[in-house]
């Protein structure tokens, strides 16, 4: 039978990589690290470079805002507005 590939399997989309790894990290960062450090992902490539890193933080006015920090000039930005 013939391997079925992931998007992830053949680069079609980047690998996500948590910056905390297990409970115990979050805890840390929560306790004592940099706020800008908690509820990042990394989007890695097949070689294990940073992509880009995406977090979502809520607005004072209760909105939602997603941050995108790119280390590559291809990334672009597509937005899904259809629910």
């Amino acid at each position: 039978m013939a391997e079925i590939l992931t998007p992830y399997d053949t680069g079609q989309r980047a690998e996500p990589k948590l910056w905390q790894r297990n409970r115990a990290e979050v805890h840390q960062v929560m306790q004592h690290g940099d706020a800008e450090d908690a509820g990042n992902v990394d989007f890695i490539d097949d070689e294990g470079a940073t992509i880009a890193t995406v977090h979502v933080s809520r607005d004072p006015d209760g909105g939602h805002t997603v941050h995108v920090m790119p280390f590559t000039d291809t990334v672009r930005l597509d937005l899904h507005t259809e629910h």
